[in-house]
């Protein structure tokens, strides 16, 4: 591009004392500048055709390093037997042992994390962004693999789990669902393909959305287009969550589900949250501090390391790490006001 344009800048110098000498005529001058940036526009093309390249090789380096990252194992017929064995509505024991993951060589997502999470506790994760509270929730569905550690389940290790058995067990509502293009009734679906109309029904009840979906022309069978198109944002979450009640799963993943929504939605997922959350393992990754204050366990995490834990009046009491962010929380809360 800088040659070009250089080249370009020559010939209309030169051109330029040609025309001011008298050795060249206007129109010819005047037709030879036209042509110029048109020669020079192969080498132009060539440049941007090495960078698509090589931003090419690495998108392809990704999606081979991807592909070819090993699974949970899909044969361990005793583990998944265990798994298996537990009913839907027993809550799930979470241990963390010395766990550590990196997303690439040299920068720790997680560094040497212990924790247990017991049944039927409902956990909050909190801390800056990029202190590692969404790498936990990766390795719980198994989306990555710890580099180094263990996480086990009710003294299973995961990775003997059968994927797909293990994500049986985990219902995950992130904090911007996707919803296909297709029915309201098919969105709510994939939380368990082999429900019923009935259990769909009593799903979005439980989710608080049952209301304005009957309300719409075609009910359950309303067409929504590609990322719920035509629904609100706090719809799409309440179907999401009617999605998280069909599932009936022990483990229950939320990534903030309230943020980002006007108070009267935000008031009616909290409640459906309130109504999920009993008798499961709850894990809350928690961007807004005053919507964990119930929590039973307060994880605070910095640069991938857990430094403080606790209930929130338990981590109020000293000055805590914790104390600190509710105060800068409430500061910036105000001054919104």
């Amino acid at each position: 591009e800088f040659l070009a344009t250089i080249s370009i800048a020559l010939v209309a110098v030169l051109i330029g004392f040609r025309l001011f000498y008298g050795e060249m005529d206007f129109l010819l001058g005047f037709f030879v500048l036209l042509l110029a940036p048109e020669f020079y526009l192969p080498l132009r093309n060539m440049g941007t055709h090495y960078h698509a390249r090589m931003e090419a090789i690495g998108a392809a380096e990704k999606m081979v390093e991807l592909l070819e990252t090993p699974v949970m194992s899909q044969v361990n017929q005793s583990s998944e037997t265990a798994i298996s064995n537990l009913s839907n509505q027993q809550a799930l024991t979470i241990k963390f042992d010395q766990v550590s993951f990196a997303y690439e060589q040299g920068r720790q997502a997680l560094d040497n994390i212990s924790i247990e999470y017991k049944a039927g506790q409902r956990i909050a994760l909190v801390g800056a962004s990029g202190a590692g509270k969404t790498t936990i929730a990766n390795l719980l569905l198994g989306f990555v693999q710890t580099t180094q550690g263990t996480i086990t389940v009710n003294g299973i290790n995961l990775q003997d789990i059968g994927l797909d058995a293990w994500r049986e067990k985990v219902a995950w509502v992130p904090q911007r669902p996707y919803l296909f293009h297709g029915t309201i009734r098919d969105n709510i679906r994939l939380g368990n393909q082999q429900a019923s109309d009935d259990e769909i029904s009593k799903a979005a009840s439980l989710a608080n959305c049952a209301e304005f979906i009957t309300a719409l022309p075609d009910a359950y069978e309303t067409q929504i287009g590609e990322r719920g198109e035509g629904l609100s944002g706090g719809q799409i979450q309440r179907i999401a969550l009617a999605r998280a009640f069909l599932k009936n799963a022990p483990l229950l993943i939320l990534d903030e589900a309230t943020a980002n929504l006007d108070a009267n939605s935000e008031a009616l997922i909290q409640q459906s949250i309130e109504t999920l959350s009993k008798g499961r393992t709850v894990i809350t990754i928690a961007h807004r501090l005053n919507t964990i204050k119930a929590s039973d366990l307060i994880v605070v995490m910095d640069k991938g390391k857990i430094v403080e834990s606790g209930s929130h009046q338990q981590l109020l009491t000293n000055n805590t790490y914790y104390k600190t962010m509710l105060a800068n929380f409430d500061a910036i809360q105000g001054a919104t006001a």
